[in-house]
Formats: C-alpha cells, structure tokens, sequence
C-alpha cells in the first residue's frame, strides 16, 4: 500500500462530502472566509515554490541520497499546493476573491517578505536552499501556522480544510529531518564541530 494514496482517497472523499453537503453554509463566522484568502494567497504559493527549488536543488546533488530526498520532497510540496487549492475552490464557487491566487502572490504587499525569502532562497546553493526552507522555514510553517489554522477551521466546520492540514502535516516531520540532517552536514565539515556532533 501507499501512504500517500490513501492519504489522498481520505481527503478527497472527505472533500467530496463537503461539498454534497454544502458544508460552506456550516461556517460560524463569516470572516474564516478572509482567512482562507489569506492562507490560499500567502501559503499555497509558497508551497509551489518550495516544490520548484527542491526540484532544482535536487538536480544539484551529486549524492544519490541527497537527490532522491529533494525529489521526495519536491513531489510532498507540489502534492500539498494543489490539495490546498483543490479543497479551498469549493469556496470559490460561493464567495468573492479566492479566484486567482498566484496573481494575488505577485502582487499583495504583505506577501512580500515569504516570497523575497523563497527567491532568495532558491537562487542561492542547494545547501543553502534546504537549510532555508527545510530547517528554517518548515519548522515556523508547521509549528506555528498549519496547527493554529486547522484548529479555526475545524471550529468553522470546515472539515475539508482540516484534512489537507493534517496530510501536509503528517509530511512536514519528515521535510524538518532532511533540513537536520543537512545542517549536520555541513557542521561535519569542519573538524573542529565533530566532537560536539558525534
């Protein structure tokens, strides 16, 4: 069996009762809806490119362990931005403003600085790049995004929503351990941090 695909029928079934249930008339506060804006115009995109700069970091390694983690990891965060906007367009047929959110990604002020990093980020090394989003930036995504959101969508009922989290959730352990193992690489190199490591 695949984790992944079953992960995925989960999901899709769980999208597919929310919908023939019209779970969009269930929610408890109308301004979860700005939040869903928010988070499909802020995290979505960047999902994409953390997919993108793993291809290419993974094109990068020489090492065949290291290229078939970014592969891994590529295919996790190409796999998370389209769950992400395959749940969250059920709300486009209802409700204004969550119809085009890479033109909203090049253009909203406040998404700014993620996308400055993410840029910056993939024009930089292949170790610089999985230290940057693998280390850094899963660990803040994860501990204090995904979490917190799950937690007010399942509050507004929205079901849908909390099961992508959770999948995406359920990967991010696993993108956090290849950011450590790199940042342990590259403290092996010099020989003067070995005894603190080993």
């Amino acid at each position: 069996r695949y984790p992944q695909a079953e992960k995925e029928k989960k999901l899709y079934a769980i999208i597919d009762a929310f919908q023939q249930n019209n779970g969009q008339f269930n929610i408890s506060d109308p301004r979860y809806l700005n939040t869903l804006k928010l988070f499909l115009t802020g995290v979505s995109p960047l999902e994409y490119a953390a997919h993108r700069g793993y291809a290419m970091a993974g094109r990068s390694f020489r090492g065949v362990g290291a290229r078939v983690a970014c592969q891994m990891q590529s295919i996790d965060e190409l796999r998370h931005a389209q769950t992400q906007f395959h749940t969250i367009s059920h709300f486009n047929k209802y409700f204004h403003g969550l119809h085009d959110p890479q033109h909203m990604y090049d253009r909203v002020w406040y998404l700014s600085v993620p996308k400055s990093y993410f840029e910056d980020a993939m024009s930089a090394g292949p170790f610089e790049f999985v230290t940057a989003i693998s280390f850094s930036f899963e660990y803040v995504l994860t501990n204090l995004l995904f979490m917190p959101f799950m937690s007010g969508a399942a509050y507004n009922g929205d079901m849908a929503t909390v099961t992508f989290g959770f999948s995406a959730q359920s990967d991010e352990s696993r993108h956090m351990t290849l950011g450590l193992e790199v940042v342990k690489f590259m403290l092996e190199q010099d020989p003067d941090n070995l005894p603190g490591i080993l």
